[in-house]
């Protein structure tokens, strides 16, 4: 047994952001932090895809046709967020987003894609599709992005 602990009971009741755990604890040891522990939401849908940003807007002495790229293997659409990091592992400033919402004004449902900027929290830029697309992307030349939805029966 590590010394973080067991968790047993996956998150199962992952109904409006609320995650029910069950831990069963051995006195002795040491857990890690709930932030730690993650779950999958019941009804995500699942993307694979990209995101790039322009080597520039992160090191200014970089050439300007330099991109830092990152494959993604998995992201669901409920609301989850990946920092693009280097190669190095550091973080670049910029997060991307995907979400499947209604906009309040119009009833409208869509796939958001976005690019978040880290140091503000403000969404830089997005585009959106029909919650059905296969495939929904960004492109605002210094950040791009390509998702399309995993065939969960498959795995592709």
């Amino acid at each position: 047994m590590s010394r973080f602990g067991t968790v047993s009971g996956a998150c199962k009741n992952a109904r409006s952001g609320i995650f029910t755990l069950a831990l069963m604890l051995a006195p002795s040891l040491l857990l890690a932090p709930v932030a730690a522990i993650t779950a999958e939401p019941d009804n995500a849908i699942w993307y694979k895809g990209w995101m790039a940003v322009k080597k520039h807007k992160v090191d200014p002495d970089a050439d300007l046709s330099e991109w830092i790229f990152a494959r993604i293997a998995r992201m669901h659409n409920q609301g989850q967020k990946i920092p693009l990091t280097d190669e190095a592992g550091n973080n670049t400033g910029y997060t991307l987003s995907l979400e499947s919402l209604t906009y309040e004004e119009t009833q409208v449902p869509v796939l958001k894609i976005g690019v978040i900027e880290d140091r503000t929290g403000y969404t830089l830029a997005y585009s959106w599709a029909d919650p059905g697309s296969r495939r929904v992307g960004l492109n605002v030349r210094w950040f791009q992005a390509g998702m399309t939805r995993i065939d969960e029966e498959h795995h592709e």
